[in-house]
């Protein structure tokens, strides 16, 4: 089963040594998701304060990278509103 490592910077680099046996690329995807939902609802309030995107990046065996996510909070500095698209403008 291939192995693969799920490499962190949140600020501060957080390299994965040891790495997750999984199936394939679609487990592994599935795997990025799981851990990074994990690790913000861990991180409590410091999360919402950071405002830098996290990265995570997921390699092979071979340190080949296979792909990234990014994920951040904004918050808006004061009042905004979300208007929504309507879907005949495209998205």
């Amino acid at each position: 089963m291939p192995v693969y490592y799920f490499h962190v910077d949140n600020g501060t680099f957080i390299p994965d040594d040891e790495g997750v046996d999984l199936p394939d690329l679609d487990a592994a995807r599935q795997e990025a998701v799981r851990a990074a939902g994990e690790m913000i609802n861990e991180s409590k309030q410091s999360f919402w304060e950071h405002m830098t995107p996290w990265i995570m990046n997921v390699t092979d065996g071979q340190n080949r990278l296979l792909f990234t996510l990014q994920f951040a909070a904004k918050v808006p500095s004061g009042d905004a509103l979300y208007i929504p698209r309507r879907a005949s403008e495209g998205g």
